[in-house]
């Protein structure tokens, strides 16, 4: 069956243009860099390599990608938060370049390639001991082609985007498969950073650059983490809420897990700041001088005393003890800390009905997330050449095994618990008459909406039951309050005119997600007629993807989507693949040169 293609929201051919036209010149312009420093001539690259490298005291091939790295995460970071606010208050773009907040996201990304292919072209001795053989004589560290994977990832995604939008219609969610594709690929070129320090490390030890360096990458990590949760912050979530406590105490858990269980005493402290001062300043950027909208963020103020607390009771010498046991905590403890700083500033406040099974599956990530943070931990420390990173003498094979076995049971945890919680469902049993309440008339009217609901207790202990409305050119939401048995009223009213879309969202149980239409403009791009519910009218509750995601297609197969997920389900495994791989590969490097360099030592001290 042939199925049109869409056309609304996707790239006009100059915008496509322009990004092959920029790709091509990069690649070209690394290709020269690539042949010039590999035929031994001189580059402008390689001097200011050279300088930095003299400066740090560090190889020239692990000079420069520190700090165009953290630009580039930084750009994209900017990027993606400004671009939803976007998408929130105006609607749908019109390609890769519709909006002015896709520039950061694609410069960055391609600064995070361009940090993994600088180290490819500058790699020379002295190396880390476990390295990744191109061509004979020509040898990079693992790190670099680590970064290289998962920014190349992260390109794809773009142009993969604009032919998802013309096969599927636009996808206005933040966890589309290509907007996840772009997102994982920078958020796991970060575990290429903390490997990149740590190759450096086996080479010329630790000092307090380097240090600082691991703090940032760390307080890096638990930002990027944060754009999966960026719909809960905005307020515009369309997965159920149980998913919001899941995603923070993972991110929590491995980040200060990764940074605790190796180095000292408030670390986690540090990386908190790191991640305070740089999410709060994007969340103010983004809505002041830009005038967009306030992106809240969980405080993980809690999560780090936890984890310091854990690390100071039994100490960091076991490391998957530590994780673990703090993963526990912040899943419990923490979780109950994020619940309260729900009730004073994120825009949807948890429900005390949510508190039993966020606990639960709070418990489930946050033990699974330590497993996985100390495994991370434990394979730097190898790569770095710390002789007591398995905690057992000369890393006997099977302590190893036992250490990836427990990598690989926190990582299945983590995985299976997040995709038991996404699936939504939607129950058509509810409906509502409708009354209206004029405030405003004319051009621009506007009306407190009260809904008597059928069946009356359909929203109680409900997770979020609110009136919202967005994409008008602005962005409100308010709760839905209780003034009789079964019957609500909007806090404030809700505008009914131009490209306003209003709508009642109801959250039921932990799956159940429904909303009606209040209003939406006529849509001749997408074919979509205007609603407009009118004083005493009954209105039947829907699928809410059917109203937030109202420019998808509805005529295209099941099997198409199916596959276009489960393309994404295989990118992102290559992805974890490769990280364990090269993570692996070069821990066993670290080994075995820490090995080599005890047995030599053992011979000196017999000579």
């Amino acid at each position: 069956m042939a199925i049109p293609l869409a056309t609304t929201g996707t790239a006009t051919f100059d915008q496509i243009a322009i990004v092959t036209g920029l790709v091509g010149l990069l690649y070209v312009a690394l290709a020269v860099l690539l042949w010039r420093e590999r035929t031994g001539r001189v580059t402008l690259v390689g001097r200011l390599t050279d300088t930095i490298g003299r400066l740090d005291g560090v190889p020239r091939w692990a000079a420069l990608t520190p700090y165009l790295h953290a630009i580039s995460l930084l750009a994209c970071a900017f990027g993606v938060w400004w671009d939803i606010a976007v998408h929130i208050a105006r609607g749908r773009d019109t390609g890769p370049f519709g909006t002015p907040a896709h520039y950061p996201i694609f410069f960055g990304i391609l600064g995070v390639i361009v940090s993994g292919v600088l180290p490819i072209a500058l790699a020379g001795k002295p190396l880390p001991a476990r390295t990744v053989k191109l061509t004979k004589g020509w040898r990079i560290p693992c790190s670099a082609a680590l970064v290289t994977l998962c920014g190349t990832f992260a390109l794809v995604g773009f142009p993969l985007d604009d032919v998802w939008h013309r096969m599927f219609g636009e996808d206005i969610t933040l966890w589309g498969p290509t907007h996840l594709l772009m997102i994982g690929g920078v958020v796991f070129s970060i575990f290429a950073r903390l490997l990149a320090l740590a190759e450096v490390e086996q080479l010329l030890g630790l000092n307090k650059r380097r240090l600082f360096q691991e703090i940032v990458a760390v307080g890096a990590l638990l930002i990027a983490w944060d754009l999966f949760s960026t719909e809960f912050d905005y307020g515009v979530p369309q997965f159920p809420l149980i998913l919001h406590p899941i995603l923070i105490a993972f991110g929590a858990t491995l980040g200060f897990t990764v940074l605790r269980a190796r180095r000292g005493p408030g670390t986690t402290f540090a990386a908190l700041a790191v991640y305070l001062v740089i999410r709060g300043g994007i969340a103010w950027a983004v809505d002041q001088p830009l005038g967009g909208i306030l992106g809240h963020f969980p405080l993980l103020v809690v999560e780090a005393v936890l984890v310091e607390a854990v690390a100071f009771a039994l100490g960091t010498t076991s490391r998957f003890r530590l994780g673990a046991i703090a993963g526990a905590l912040i899943g419990t403890v923490g979780v109950v800390a994020e619940y309260a700083w729900s009730q004073v500033w994120m825009p949807i406040p948890w429900p005390a009905s949510i508190l039993p099974a966020a606990l639960g599956y709070g418990v489930v990530a946050g033990i699974g997330a330590g497993l996985v943070g100390a495994w991370l931990a434990t394979r730097y420390a190898e790569v770095a050449g710390d002789e007591r990173a398995t905690g057992i003498r000369n890393a006997r094979p099977v302590a190893v095994r036992r250490t990836h076995q427990l990598g690989a049971v926190g990582s299945a945890v983590v995985l299976g618990t997040v995709f038991f919680c996404v699936p939504r469902s939607a129950d058509p049993g509810v409906s509502a008459a409708v009354s209206l309440e004029r405030v405003a008339t004319g051009a621009e009217p506007t009306a407190y909406v009260t809904v008597k609901l059928q069946p009356g207790d359909a929203a109680e202990e409900a997770r979020w039951f609110e009136a919202m409305a967005w994409q008008g050119g602005g962005f409100l939401t308010h709760r839905m309050e209780k003034v009789a048995g079964g019957t609500y009223r909007s806090a404030d009213p809700l505008p009914m005119y131009g490209r306003w879309k209003s709508m009642i969202r109801l959250h039921q149980g932990q799956r159940d997600l429904v909303s009606m239409w209040v209003y939406a403009p006529e849509d001749a791009g997408i074919g979509k007629p205007a609603v407009q519910v009118s004083d005493g009218q009954t209105v039947g509750f829907v699928d809410e993807q059917q109203v937030l995601r109202r420019e998808e297609r509805t005529d295209v197969p099941r099997w198409m989507w199916n596959g276009g997920y489960a393309l994404l389900g295989v990118v992102g495994l290559l992805e974890l693949a490769g990280i364990a791989w090269l993570v692996g590969r070069g821990a066993r490097g670290g080994r075995l040169r820490a090995a080599h360099l005890g047995a030599g030592d053992r011979e000196r001290e017999i000579a």
